[in-house]
């Protein structure tokens, strides 16, 4: 993890290290990433309070955010998952949400369970191109861009990777159980590594280490790179498959590997030997394919030997293995060549029976040796992509609160001396605009082990990773001069994204996503926002007399529903939803001196056609509790109102799923809601605690407001 840091430093203005009691500039910080060794001069001092940090792996169809608790100091080890604690994950359907801003604010929000939650970094992981922090991906063709995350979220650092990128970093994570090699290459330390994995589409990165050592991943598109035919001696099959390929997709002169080399590939070489061997079709296998055109897996599962589905395999493992192998001759990955994927894992045990990966990994030429020399391993694992985030985020983590302390050490270090007084950081933080970091800072300077009257920059460094997140997010920071600026791109300067989860199984399991999410997000509507016991006079009942009152538990959902548990039955009914609310009267009531309940308001619905009906009188403990009464009864319905959500509709199925997808596509430009309302989704239950089902013309967002205690 490279050597302390704790003894040298650079002066303002200089190229060379001099000895400055551990401060660094914040350039020479950027330039060498001494954050990463600054773990290894901590001995003797207190552990760094634990941070907050997110990471997401956000597909075509589904996004999946994880919160973290690290500690600042905690060491990044090789061969081993980044250190933190998981205190929340949770999978998230993308077509219930108008944007991955919206998903991360009901993740923070309500689902985290964490209260205020306040990550200081937070890295996504996209499936699509990143371009200078900005990025179009899912099958939904959402925009995002760091920097709004970073402002609307108020995270100090957030950063876009490409999904294969975090895969790439998830290889550093990787122990040798957790792979299987493919030859007898040995991995050579330092050296470049490789990855490459066909899913839905083909990956592929590679990882170079830095001045320190530690290795950093870079994205590559070689997979859209065009497709060169293999075959020995006057054999023309691939020719002829890249013909039928370039009338079938392109039309004109170029197809791309990933058309070949993918899940969707294989479903492409299969209709090919379907157009070129008809005599040789399966009638039942090809029915199934022609229902499914996009799920490889009919394929894989029906390639019995002989058959038209194993020769499409056959196929598809040689031009898997050829670009394997154009990747080894490319980057000459000494340290490690990872092959991974979800297709890759499917068909694992088939590719290493069969030979035709390997043949084509070798085949080329007189630099075959380079391919033996480099480690080829295959990736038994398939949650790489979420490892690999975290570990970003780990190492973003460190760097942010090393750039930071060292932007604030240097503002506060006016003659760059390396060293501050303690009892000037109130006068030096006011100067700089920073006062409100002080109270914090202080508490914690005051527990360091050792006091003395010049403070470095180690000892400041300590103090300040023991800082709140929410006194460190809020910081404010001149732009660095040495960056240039970035400018929001427009939405056709982006690459626009692939389209993902086609497959019948995935397109079942979103569906039974959405519908998991309808139940959570159901329940959650129900949880009582204000919640007392009430009394409540039978109708007609005589409100003088005590055995006409009956005392039960009362309260306000987040939806704005009016509950009550029956006492009787043992169970939970809805007295009335939060539209009703909104169109009833609701004042206090004067029942007269023969009433035995003297803090009364009455409660009028109004019927189909608008008219109120008779009022329903109840009764609170207290003039007070009856003030609050009345005025929740008027406001939360409103509240939640105001934030209704689209309906849920009919049960998620595939078929469903794909509407919501078709309606996109025809007008990516309207609004969710608008879309679904043209579609004529019908309106979405919702669930009070015992089960019931009531049907409500919308669907209320969450609403995040505490809970009252009377």
């Amino acid at each position: 993890h490279g050597s302390p840091v704790s003894s040298v430093g650079m002066s303002r203005g200089s190229s060379k290290m001099v000895h400055r009691g551990g401060f660094y500039s914040k350039r020479t910080v950027k330039n060498i990433g001494s954050v990463m060794s600054r773990q290894a001069t901590n001995d003797g001092l207190p552990p760094q309070a634990a941070k907050l940090v997110m990471s997401a792996d956000c597909g075509g169809t589904t996004t999946r955010l994880m919160l973290y608790k690290v500690a600042p100091d905690a060491p990044i080890m090789r061969h081993q998952q980044a250190p933190g604690e998981l205190l929340k994950e949770i999978k998230y359907p993308n077509i219930m949400f108008n944007s991955l801003m919206e998903i991360v604010k009901v993740f923070l929000n309500s689902d985290c369970g964490v209260p205020n939650a306040r990550p200081i970094v937070a890295v996504f992981a996209l499936a699509g191109v990143v371009i200078d922090g900005q990025c179009r991906f899912t099958n939904l063709d959402w925009i995002v861009n760091a920097k709004e995350l970073e402002k609307e979220l108020r995270i100090t650092r957030v950063e876009l990777i490409n999904d294969f990128v975090a895969q790439g970093y998830g290889m550093l994570t990787l122990d040798v159980d957790e792979v299987t090699p493919l030859n007898g290459g040995k991995a050579r330390h330092g050296a470049p590594i490789g990855c490459i994995g066909a899913g839905t589409g083909l990956g592929g990165c590679f990882l170079v280490p830095d001045a320190t050592g530690e290795y950093r991943c870079f994205p590559s598109e070689g997979a859209h790179g065009e497709f060169a035919p293999r075959g020995a001696g006057s054999d023309e099959l691939q020719l002829d498959m890249l013909r039928f390929l370039k009338v079938k997709l392109a039309g004109w002169n170029r197809i791309s590997v990933e058309r070949v080399v993918s899940g969707t590939g294989i479903c492409n070489i299969y209709e090919f030997l379907a157009y070129k061997f008809p005599h040789e079709v399966d009638p039942d296998v090809h029915k199934e394919h022609q229902n499914h055109k996009t799920d490889a897996g009919i394929i894989v599962k029906n390639a019995l030997p002989g058959t038209l589905c194993e020769k499409a395999l056959k196929i598809f493992a040689g031009c898997y293995g050829a670009a394997v192998g154009n990747m080894a001759l490319t980057l000459q990955p000494f340290g490690g060549l990872y092959v991974t994927g979800g297709v890759t894992k499917r068909i694992k045990e088939w590719m290493l029976k069969d030979g035709a990966f390997m043949e084509a990994y070798r085949d080329k030429g007189r630099l075959s040796p380079i391919c033996d020399q480099v480690p080829l391993l295959l990736v038994n694992g398939d949650d790489m992509g979420q490892r690999g985030a975290h570990l970003r985020a780990v190492r973003l983590l460190k760097e942010a609160l090393d750039e930071q302390a060292h932007r604030l050490f240097e503002e506060m270090d006016t003659f760059g001396q390396g060293w501050i007084s303690p009892e000037d950081i109130e006068a030096r933080l006011k100067a700089c605009g920073k006062l409100s970091l002080y109270q914090p800072l202080q508490v914690q300077l005051n527990a360091l082990p050792d006091k003395c009257d010049a403070l470095c920059f180690e000892q400041f460094f300590q103090a300040y990773c023991c800082v709140p997140t929410d006194s460190l997010a809020d910081l404010k920071f001149d732009p660095d001069p040495d960056e240039a600026p970035s400018e929001t791109l427009s939405k056709t300067a982006l690459v626009r994204p692939p389209n993902r989860g086609n497959s019948e199984a995935a397109r079942l399991e979103l569906a039974e996503l959405c519908k998991k999410y309808d139940e959570l997000r159901a329940e959650y509507e129900n949880q009582p926002m204000f919640k007392t016991l009430l009394f409540i006079c039978k109708a007609g009942a005589d409100c003088s007399k005590e055995d006409a009152w009956l005392e039960r538990e009362y309260w306000l959902t987040k939806s704005g529903a009016f509950l009550y548990f029956d006492p009787d039955h043992k169970m939970t009914r809805i007295f009335c939803q939060g539209k009703d609310l909104v169109q009833a009267g609701i004042t206090e009531a004067t029942p007269g001196q023969s009433c035995c309940k003297p803090f009364c308001f009455e409660l009028r619905l109004r019927d189909a056609e608008g008219h109120l009906q008779d009022p329903t009188l109840f009764a609170a403990s207290s003039s007070a509790a009856r003030a609050l009464w009345m005025e929740q009864l008027e406001e939360l319905p409103k509240n939640a109102n105001e934030a209704r959500r689209t309906s849920r509709g009919p049960p998620w199925t595939p078929a469903r799923v794909d509407c919501v997808h078709q309606a996109h596509a025809a007008s990516s430009a309207v609004a969710r809601h608008g879309r679904r309302t043209a579609l004529g989704i019908p309106a979405r239950s919702v669930r009070a605690p015992a089960g019931r089902s009531v049907w409500t013309p919308e669907r209320t967002r969450p609403h995040f407001d505490a809970v009252a205690v009377v």
